[in-house]
C-alpha cells in the first residue's frame, strides 16, 4: 500500500472521524488531492461537509529534519466546534504511529502548525493542519555493522519492544502500544590504534531513538540502556568482535522523533586482508649458442 492508501485507511478507520464526516459513496468524506464535484452521484444529494482533503509534499527539509510535509485540510459548514473536534481527532489518529508503505521506509508524522483560511463559498470554513513527515530508513552499513550491534543489544535487553531493522512491521505500528527503537548512524571515522598493520580501526556514533508517548517511561528505558552499556563497556558485533564503548550521552530533552535520546560512541576494528604476495614480473628467457 502506498502513502495515500495508508493515510486514507488510517483516517477512515479511526473512531470518531468516520462519524464526524459527510459520506461519499459509502465511505467517509476523506480525499487525496482533489474533492469530487458536488454533481457526482457519490454524494447522493447530501451535504458535502465536514470533509478532509490531504496531500503529501515529499521535499526534504534539512532545517526541520523532515522528508516532506503532509497537509490535511478540514472543511466544515461554518461550525467552529466541529472544526476543532475533527482537527483533534486527526492529530490523535496520527500521533506516534509508524506507517510502512510497500517498498519504502517506515515513516511517521509530527504536527507542525495549523492555519485557518477564508473560503469563497459562503458559510464554509477551512483549517489546514501541516505535519512533518519523518522517515526511518534502513541503517545497515556493512559487516561488522555498529548500528546492527547496538540494535541487537537493545533487542536482547527489551525483547518485547520493536527494533527497526530487526523486527518486521506491518502497515501500522502504534508506539503507544509497544515501544519502538530506531538506531541511526551519525558518522564513522577511520582512526589509529594498536596493530595497525593487521587491524583497521574506526570510531563511530550511533543515535538511539525511543518512540513512545509516555515521557517518564522513555526516560527510564533509555537510562537503563545507558547504565547497562556503561557497565558492560562493549557491545558484541555480528562477527563476534567487540565494539568498545568510549562515551555514552543521554539527552532527555531531545526530540525523540528527530534527534534520539542516547548517543553511543564506540571503537571497533576490522582485520586487514592476508599477506599480499609479491610476484616477479618482467622475467624472460634467453638462449646463446
Amino acid at each position: 500500500m502506498d502513502l495515500n492508501g495508508l493515510l486514507f485507511k488510517r483516517l477512515c478507520g479511526y473512531p470518531g472521524i468516520k462519524e464526524s464526516l459527510a459520506e461519499y459513496a459509502g465511505n467517509p468524506a476523506v480525499f487525496p488531492l482533489e474533492v469530487p464535484p458536488d454533481q457526482q452521484q457519490g454524494w447522493g444529494g447530501r451535504t458535502q461537509y465536514p470533509r478532509i482533503c490531504y496531500r503529501f509534499d515529499m521535499q526534504v527539509n534539512q532545517e526541520r529534519s523532515s522528508a516532506g510535509v503532509l497537509r490535511a485540510a478540514i472543511y466544515t459548514a461554518k461550525d467552529l466546534h466541529m472544526m476543532n473536534k475533527i482537527e483533534d481527532l486527526v492529530r490523535r489518529c496520527l500521533k506516534d504511529v509508524l506507517m510502512k508503505p510497500s517498498g519504502q521506509a517506515p515513516f511517521c508524522v509530527a504536527w507542525a502548525a495549523s492555519q485557518d483560511y477564508q473560503m469563497g463559498e459562503a458559510g464554509v470554513m477551512c483549517r489546514e493542519a501541516a505535519f512533518d513527515v519523518l522517515e526511518y530508513p534502513d541503517q545497515t552499513t556493512t559487516d561488522p555493522d555498529p548500528v546492527m550491534a547496538v540494535s541487537t543489544f537493545i533487542k536482547e535487553m527489551y525483547p518485547d519492544s520493536i527494533v527497526l531493522g530487526i523486527d518486521r512491521t506491518g502497515d501500522y505500528v502504534d508506539s503507544s502500544d509497544k515501544p519502538v527503537f530506531f538506531c541511526r548512524l551519525k558518522d564513522i571515522n577511520s582512526t589509529t590504534g594498536h596493530c595497525m598493520h593487521s587491524i583497521a580501526w574506526f570510531d563511530c556514533k550511533v543515535a538511539v531513538h525511543l518512540l513512545y508517548p509516555d515521557a517518564s517511561k522513555r526516560l527510564k528505558m533509555i537510562a537503563a540502556i545507558n547504565q547497562r552499556m556503561a557497565v558492560e563497556r562493549e557491545v558484541i558485533m555480528l562477527d563476534q568482535s567487540p565494539m568498545r564503548l568510549n562515551e555514552l550521552q543521554v539527552n532527555n530533552t531531545a526530540d525523540y522523533l528527530r534527534e534520539g535520546q542516547l548517543m553511543v560512541t564506540g571503537k571497533y576494528g576490522c582485520l586487514r586482508g592476508g599477506e599480499k604476495k609479491h610476484y616477479l614480473t618482467g622475467i624472460g628467457m634467453g638462449f646463446t649458442d
